[in-house]
């Protein structure tokens, strides 16, 4: 097989995930997410001060207690939205999705045939 022959597969298969339930669900739950002021919001403050004391740790500065509590009070506030938990879940079926992929991928190059049991992959193997 040509190396032109396996980028148009891996084109295809790119395409195949892009027409997948786990995508549409995706950029369902992104527009949703968007129109959700509160919810967008809540992620963007978590995602500022989990980077704020990555920065802190880096440069050798004392992550205080208040650091922590911030985190933990902005850590519950995104388990109890309902909204992000939506995502979570939706972002955890397209990983699981493309590890299943990853997985088929590394069977086929090995050799090894995809046992008939699928609950390492996700997939529903017809090998």
């Amino acid at each position: 097989m040509t190396k032109d022959q396996i980028l148009t597969m891996a084109f295809e298969l790119g395409a195949a995930i892009a027409q997948s339930e786990e995508i549409d669900s995706l950029k369902e739950m992104q527009v949703r997410l968007g129109r959700d002021l509160a919810a967008s919001g809540l992620i963007q403050a978590y995602q500022e001060a989990r980077t704020h004391m990555e920065n802190k740790s880096q440069d050798g500065l004392e992550i205080l207690e208040s650091d922590v509590h911030h985190m933990d009070v902005l850590q519950e506030e995104l388990k109890s939205n309902q909204l992000v938990q939506e995502l979570i879940q939706v972002q955890e079926n397209f990983n699981n999705l493309m590890q299943g992929v990853y997985f088929a991928i590394n069977q086929a190059m090995s050799g090894e045939q995809c046992s008939s049991d699928c609950s390492s992959c996700g997939g529903n193997c017809s090998m």
